[in-house]
C-alpha cells in the first residue's frame, strides 16, 4: 500500500481527464486505457469466456502521460473477455477486473466486450423518460428485484420469477388482485427506486437454483450488472437487454427508474478491483495506515480523491445515458464530501436536470474526514439541491427506530407532535414553528429536500413496529395507526417515500433459529439483508387480506398528485399557503393549505376517541375519510375526526 502523504498534489500532478479509460472501439480497432502512475508494468489478458481456463494472450501495455497505460487491438474485439494484471514493484502482479467494465461474466470477475448499441431491445429508441416538473411531484416506491415476483402468489411465469423480466409481465394477479406491474400502475406511484442491481458479490451467479439472497449493498462492478436478476448470468448481453426491457416497459407505463447506488464503500477491501489497480488510492485510510470504516462494512471510498471522484462521475453519467434511468438514490451519503455532491448534481443537470439526486444523510461509522466536509443532514443548507431521507418525521410518526417499543404519534406518542409539523412543513423554517419547538428536525433549504418516509428496506417494516409497539392495542386499532401514518407521509411537504408492499401491511417474518424461543420482537426481522425469502418475499395474498389498506394508499397518492398545494416547492410557498389552526390540543393537528384557488383542511387526530373540528369560514366537503371515501354533502361550522385518523375537507366555490 502506498502512503501518499499529499492526495491533492499526487492528484495535481497525475490525474487524468480522459473519458476513455476502459474500453473503446475506434476505426475498426480496441482500445484499452488503464490508471495506474505508480504501477512498474500493467498486461491486457483476453479470454474467451467469463470463467474458466482460456486465456487468449496476454498483451503488455505501454506507459501514456499521467499514469494511463494502453494497448490497442487491430480487430473489433467484441464478445472477448479482458481483465488488467497491475505489477508493482517490479514483483508484485495483481489480476483484476477493469474498474471501468460495462459489462462483465458470470459473478463479475472479467469483463465482457461489448457494441452496447446491440442490447438494446426492439422500440428503446422511441420511448423517453417520464417528466416531473419537480420532485415534489414524484411518489417514489422501493422495490428489491427478487421480492417483487419471487413468491408463487405473484402471478409471474416460474422463468421470471425474481428477475428483471418479472417487470415486463402484465395481467398478473392474485384471486383478482393486481400484482406486480399492474400493481405499480394501479397504485399510482410515479417512481420505483430499485435496491441495487449493480453486480454485487455475496450472490454466486453460477449457481441459479440455489436459494441465495441479498439486498445488493456488497458492491463488486458498479458498472456492471447484477448477474443473478438475469436469465443467463453467463449471457452479458442477456442481463443488459433484460435491464432495458424493465426500465422500457416501465416508461411506457408512465413510471420512472431510480437506481440505488452504493459509491461509499467496496465489498472486498485488499481484494477489490480498485485495491489492486491502485493499492491504497480509492479508500480512506487511519493516521496508522489501516483502512477507515465509515460505512461499517470494512472500508469507506475516498471521494474527495480526484479519481475516485471522477470515476463516480464517469458511472453516473454512463448508467443515467445507457439505461436512460431517471435517478439516483445515494446510500450512505453522508460519507461523500460536499464538493463530490455538488459536481454530480452539477454533471446531471447538464445531462438532464429533472434527474433526481437524493440519498442519505448519514453514515455507518465515523470517517477520518472531518464533519463540516461530507454530506451529512445538519449540512444540507451547503447542496441544497440533493435530497435527504427524512428519519425526524419518520421517527415522530412511529416511534424511534431502533427502539422496537418506543411510540410515536400514530401510536399515542403526544410529544413527537412539533417534530411531525415540523416533517408536514416540508422541515423547512415555518413562521408557526419556534426556533426552540424541535430544532434538530428544522434542516431543509427547500421541500424538495425532504424525502419523507416511515418505513424502508431497513428495520422493521411499519406494521411489524406497531405489532411491537402497540402490542397492547387491537388489530383494528393498528391498522387504523397505519393508515394515519400513511396519510402523514404522502400528504406532507416533500417527497412520499413507500417500500413495496407498505401499502398492504407488508410483514418480515423471521425463521428462528432452533432452541430460541419467540417472543413479539424477535419473530420478526428488523436487518433481512440476506435473509431467505421466507421473510423477505411479496405475499400478494396479503393485498388482498388488507385491500382496504391498499385502498386508502391509492387514494392518497391520488389526492396528492390532483391538488399541487401538497407539493409546494420552496419554503417561501410553505409559509405563505401553509398555516397551522388552532385546535385547542397540540396534539390534535390540523393545518390549511390555502391559496386563490383552492382551500384544504388537512386533521390528524391521534387519539383513540373523535375529535370535534371547527371549520372556517365557508362550505367544505369531505375530500378524504377514514376509509379513502369522498363525500361531497355540504358541510358547515362543525366535524368530528374519527378515532385514529386522518381527514381532508375542501372548501366549496360559491
Amino acid at each position: 500500500m502506498y502512503n501518499i502523504t499529499d492526495y491533492q498534489q499526487f492528484d495535481n500532478d497525475n490525474a487524468y481527464d480522459g473519458n476513455d479509460l476502459g474500453v473503446v472501439f475506434c476505426d475498426g480497432k480496441t482500445q484499452f486505457r488503464a490508471w495506474s502512475p505508480l504501477a512498474t508494468a500493467v498486461y491486457l489478458n483476453l479470454y474467451t469466456d467469463g470463467e474458466g481456463d482460456n486465456l487468449i494472450e496476454t498483451l503488455p501495455m505501454e506507459r501514456h502521460d499521467r499514469g494511463v497505460w494502453f494497448v490497442e487491438l487491430l480487430r473489433i474485439a467484441e464478445g472477448d473477455f479482458y481483465t488488467f494484471t497491475y505489477e508493482f514493484d517490479y514483483k508484485d502482479k495483481y489480476e483484476t477486473i477493469d474498474i471501468y467494465a460495462r459489462a462483465c461474466g458470470v459473478n463479475g470477475k472479467r469483463g465482457c466486450i461489448l457494441d452496447l448499441s446491440k442490447t438494446n431491445p426492439y422500440g428503446w429508441d422511441k420511448v423517453s423518460r417520464p417528466r416531473c416538473e419537480s420532485i415534489c411531484d414524484a411518489v417514489i416506491y422501493e422495490c428489491h428485484v427478487r421480492d417483487f415476483s419471487i413468491d408463487e402468489t405473484s402471478g409471474v411465469p416460474w422463468e421470471d420469477k425474481g428477475k428483471f423480466s418479472a417487470f415486463t409481465q402484465s395481467g398478473t394477479r392474485y384471486e383478482g388482485v393486481t400484482t406486480c406491474l399492474d400493481h405499480l400502475k394501479e397504485l399510482g406511484i410515479t417512481h420505483v427506486q430499485l435496491l441495487p442491481v449493480f453486480d454485487f458479490a455475496t450472490v454466486d451467479e453460477s449457481k441459479p437454483y440455489k436459494a441465495q439472497y441479498n439486498w445488493g449493498y456488497d458492491p463488486l462492478n458498479y458498472n456492471c450488472l447484477e448477474g443473478s436478476y438475469s436469465s443467463d448470468a453467463s449471457n452479458p448481453v442477456k442481463r443488459i437487454n433484460e435491464f432495458k426491457k424493465l426500465v422500457m416497459t416501465l416508461h411506457k407505463n408512465g413510471i420512472g427508474v431510480i437506481m440505488d447506488v452504493v459509491y461509499n464503500h467496496t465489498y472486498y477491501t485488499e481484494e477489490s478491483a480498485f485495491h489492486k489497480s491502485f493499492p491504497g488510492y480509492y479508500h480512506r485510510r487511519n493516521k496508522d495506515g489501516s483502512f477507515s470504516n465509515g460505512s461499517g462494512c470494512g472500508n469507506e471510498t475516498a471521494s474527495e480523491h480526484l479519481m475516485y471522484r471522477r470515476f463516480m462521475i464517469n458511472s453516473l453519467k454512463f448508467l443515467a445515458t445507457e439505461y436512460k434511468l431517471d435517478g439516483f438514490r445515494f446510500d450512505l451519503m453522508g460519507l461523500h464530501d460536499i464538493e463530490t455532491v455538488n459536481i454530480i448534481r452539477d454533471e446531471l443537470n447538464k445531462f438532464d436536470p429533472a434527474l433526481l439526486m437524493y440519498g442519505e444523510g448519514w453514515t455507518g461509522g465515523e470517517s477520518p474526514l472531518r464533519s463540516d466536509l461530507l454530506a451529512f443532514k445538519w449540512n444540507s443548507y451547503q447542496f441544497g439541491r440533493v435530497g435527504l431521507f427524512n428519519d425526524n418525521i419518520r421517527d415522530a410518526v412511529k416511534g424511534g427506530t431502533f427502539n422496537p417499543y418506543d411510540r410515536g404519534f400514530i401510536s399515542g406518542n403526544v410529544n413527537a407532535v412539533y417534530t411531525l409539523k415540523r416533517g408536514i412543513a416540508g422541515s423547512v423554517p415555518h413562521w408557526q414553528i419556534n426556533d426552540d419547538m424541535s430544532p434538530e428536525a428544522c434542516w431543509a433549504f427547500e421541500p424538495t429536500q425532504a424525502i419523507n418516509y416511515c418505513e424502508a428496506h431497513d428495520n422493521h417494516t411499519l406494521w411489524d413496529k406497531l405489532t411491537i409497539s402497540a402490542k397492547h392495542n387491537s388489530r383494528e386499532e393498528r391498522v387504523k395507526m397505519d393508515k394515519l401514518a400513511a396519510a402523514i407521509i404522502i400528504l406532507a411537504q416533500g417527497v412520499p417515500f413507500i417500500q413495496l408492499g407498505q401499502d398492504f401491511l407488508r410483514s418480515k417474518p423471521r425463521l428462528l433459529p432452533e432452541g430460541e424461543q419467540p417472543n413479539e420482537v424477535n419473530i420478526f426481522s428488523h436487518d433481512s439483508y440476506n435473509a431467505p425469502d421466507y421473510t423477505n418475499a411479496i405475499k400478494w395474498n396479503e393485498k388482498l387480506d388488507n385491500i382496504d389498506v391498499f385502498n386508502y394508499y391509492k387514494a392518497l397518492i391520488r389526492v396528492r398528485r390532483n391538488n399541487p398545494l401538497f407539493r409546494l416547492r420552496t419554503k417561501e410557498e410553505v409559509g405563505k399557503y401553509l398555516k397551522f389552526l388552532d385546535t385547542g390540543d397540540d396534539s390534535f393537528v390540523v393545518y390549511k393549505l390555502e391559496d386563490a384557488e383552492t382551500c384544504l383542511i388537512i386533521a390528524f387526530n391521534p387519539y383513540l376517541d373523535k375529535r370535534n373540528l371547527s371549520l372556517p369560514e365557508g362550505r367544505f366537503y369531505t375530500r378524504l375519510n377514514e376509509q379513502g371515501k369522498m363525500n361531497k354533502f355540504p358541510i358547515r361550522g362543525n366535524v368530528n375526526v374519527p378515532p385514529i385518523s386522518a381527514m381532508i375537507l375542501k372548501r366549496i366555490k360559491d
